[in-house]
């Protein structure tokens, strides 16, 4: 019990600012507390620091204007993202025969019907990356509370926000909710439910809070980069939000089906995947600067 305590002083420690917490791990190790108390004490200190940054108007238009909505909106979308990858998942995994492996046929087919799930997948990854990097960006001290928050939001969103969603979709456009009784991958559990949660916890949840650890480091970047990856960022939020389904039939806005097809929106679409770009470069840079130093 005294080696967990420990383990959660130093977790809980990591909230505090640097400078703040060398000092409290010092006055621990000189102090001479025990495991119990120098958790509580800790604790303590940690809900005074949090409560006085939440006195601040910032952090809850945060969590009212991006961590609520973009979480049910990232849920509602990684259902859709299961949904699709379902049904090549079930053609490939429940109905598997080792002798298509000998067809050349077989792989040409495999390779026109996997490219669209990896690419909604990546496309939901780097959304979901997104998103952690401009909470991120907006404050490092309530970063462990914002990936709390969002994830608590994805729960919500994953279990309730979607679900409902979806029913008030297809009500609204005359479209029976349940599944047809013929359909082999509905009747499955995992495809119906547990998928879905699946596909929410690694594809949403762990790439925002990925993001959200690069996002506080933005701020050590020059104006002119920092202004590069934010203008990114918005627009990648934007392609997030109007291509959720539904957006264009709740606002009557069907004209812009017709800009989506236009070439000039298919290559700003890229932009979308620019946290792929992002980390490639700071891995590259990190190995330089690496070979620079030990130089």
């Amino acid at each position: 019990m005294t080696r967990i305590s420990w383990w959660l002083v130093d977790i809980l420690s990591r909230i505090l600012e640097p400078d703040e917490r060398d000092a409290v791990r010092g006055d621990f190790s000189e102090s001479g507390e025990s495991a119990g108390q120098a958790l509580r004490d800790l604790l303590g200190l940690v809900i005074r620091r949090q409560a006085a940054l939440w006195k601040d108007w910032r952090p809850w238009l945060a969590l009212v204007g991006l961590i609520l909505p973009l979480g049910i909106l990232l849920s509602i979308v990684a259902r859709v993202t299961a949904s699709v990858s379902s049904t090549y998942i079930w053609l490939y995994v429940n109905n598997w025969d080792w002798a298509l492996l000998r067809h050349a046929g077989f792989w040409y087919v495999l390779a026109d019907s996997v490219t669209p799930a990896v690419v909604s997948c990546l496309t939901l990854v780097c959304w979901s990356w997104t998103t952690g990097f401009v909470l991120g960006s907006l404050t490092r001290r309530l970063i462990p509370v914002y990936g709390v928050l969002f994830c608590l939001a994805l729960v919500f969103g994953g279990l309730v926000g979607a679900p409902q969603y979806f029913a008030y979709l297809m009500h609204s456009i005359n479209r029976p909710l349940s599944p047809d009784e013929s359909d082999p991958i509905s009747a499955l559990v995992f495809y119906r439910q547990m998928l879905p949660l699946i596909v929410q916890a690694v594809l949403v949840a762990i790439p925002s809070l990925r993001g959200m650890r690069h996002g506080a480091d933005g701020r050590m970047f020059p104006p002119l980069l920092r202004m590069i990856l934010w203008t990114a960022a918005v627009l990648t939020l934007a392609m997030l939000v109007t291509q959720a389904p539904g957006f264009v039939f709740f606002l009557k806005a069907y004209w812009l089906q017709r800009i989506w097809q236009g070439w000039q929106i298919r290559l700003l679409q890229f932009v979308v995947y620019w946290p792929v770009g992002y980390l490639f470069a700071r891995m590259i840079w990190r190995r330089w600067h690496d070979r620079t130093a030990a130089i």
